[in-house]
């Protein structure tokens, strides 16, 4: 049994220095909930009828919530670029500290770039989003041209499909951490 993956226990507090501010934990699992949910939709809107009303309702879902995704992304970017994150745990090996950088920047890419393709690759189809409930459109930013919507829409699936890979790399550095290192980095963010 030596070689078992040992359940740590919570161990003492943290010290408020090494964990995230708490704007910056809502931030971040609000965005994460969201994406999760952009994804679901998308994945079961690939199952249903075209044309059908729970087609239409997934893509709805799909969209809004990639939009709400970003709209919380932005507070979150500017939190931490004006609060700035807790420092590395000591004993990372730099590799480690260099791994976590590289794929935070290409999550923060992917949580503003996704968005906005989506939302051009809309404008290009000629769809208008709604505030639901108050029947308000939201502005377009490229008109209605069926060449650019194909494009923006193949470069939005190939960055959607990159980034299970990047996304499932970022949980499961976090449960290595947890589990295999026995170190605090998962625990700043809860």
């Amino acid at each position: 049994m030596d070689n078992a993956i040992k359940f740590r226990s919570p161990g003492p507090s943290m010290s408020p220095s090494g964990r995230y501010a708490p704007p910056a934990i809502f931030f971040h699992w609000a965005v994460a909930l969201l994406i999760v949910v952009a994804y679901a939709a998308v994945i079961t809107k690939g199952y249903l009828p075209k044309g059908s009303a729970p087609r239409a309702l997934s893509m709805t879902i799909h969209e809004w919530a990639g939009l709400a995704a970003l709209t919380l992304a932005v507070p979150r970017l500017l939190w931490r670029l004006i609060k700035g994150s807790p420092g590395a745990l000591p004993g990372q090996a730099w590799v480690v500290r260099a791994s976590s950088s590289l794929v935070h920047l290409l999550l923060y890419l992917f949580m503003f770039a996704q968005p906005v393709l989506g939302y051009l690759a809309l404008n290009a189809g000629g769809d208008v989003l709604t505030i639901p409930g108050l029947d308000i459109a939201l502005p377009q930013f490229v008109g209605q041209d069926d060449a650019l919507r194909r494009s923006i829409k193949e470069i939005h699936e190939t960055i959607g499909s990159a980034f299970y890979w990047v996304i499932g790399l970022h949980a499961a550095a976090a449960l290595w951490h947890h589990y295999l290192r026995r170190d605090d980095t998962l625990r700043r963010m809860l």
